[in-house]
């Protein structure tokens, strides 16, 4: 922790970076986004997804809360400035946030229920979370089922994908049709 010289530890600061992003033309080098601009943000909490370490952090351009992926800045500098945002911190319940940034993005939000084999409860609420807004139940003896908020997406419908015949949407019946449409989408690709 950084300290005055009288001792005392000074209030938490602003940083500034450059974030990097990888080009088509050379996908073994980064460069930085916006033409090398540099960002400045409040740094709230450091956030891990499928190995990858985030930064979730007050913007003030945009003046909202938003996840850097941390080994894409460079030139990270503490700034003499204090740190702003904490109401928009205090707004976001982490487990949603993490859940609606990291896993099914994109799209409107619905209340989506989704049955399962026993053995991927795991997953389930590693993906879902336990938050009191999502519910699970035992469907027979060999399935539950999950109801939560989802952002429905290709993303999430890829998602369920990956399950095969260990995972079905149930509700509600619009995005059930959705995922009818994005199957039939995939499988009218493959047709000769």
């Amino acid at each position: 922790m950084a300290t005055k010289d009288n001792g005392k530890p000074k209030p938490p600061q602003k940083i500034s970076f450059k974030y990097l992003k990888y080009t088509i033309q050379d996908k073994a080098t980064q460069v930085e986004r916006h033409g090398g601009a540099t960002y400045k943000v409040s740094p709230y909490k450091l956030l891990i997804n499928e190995g990858n370490y985030y930064l979730l952090a007050y913007d003030d351009k945009s003046q909202d809360m938003r996840t850097y992926r941390v080994d894409r800045m460079k030139e990270v500098k503490a700034l003499d400035e204090p740190r702003e945002g904490a109401e928009a911190y205090a707004a976001i319940d982490i487990e949603t946030y993490t859940r609606r940034v990291f896993s099914m993005y994109g799209g409107p939000q619905k209340r989506v229920s989704v049955r399962f084999i026993n053995p991927l409860l795991d997953t389930a609420i590693e993906r879902f979370g336990t938050a009191p807004d999502v519910y699970y139940r035992s469907d027979g003896d060999t399935h539950f089922v999950v109801t939560a908020d989802v952002e429905i997406s290709d993303q999430f419908f890829s998602w369920v994908c990956g399950f095969r015949d260990r995972a079905k949407i149930l509700n509600p019946p619009e995005v059930v049709e959705g995922m009818q449409k994005f199957l039939a989408d995939i499988a009218g690709r493959y047709e000769s």
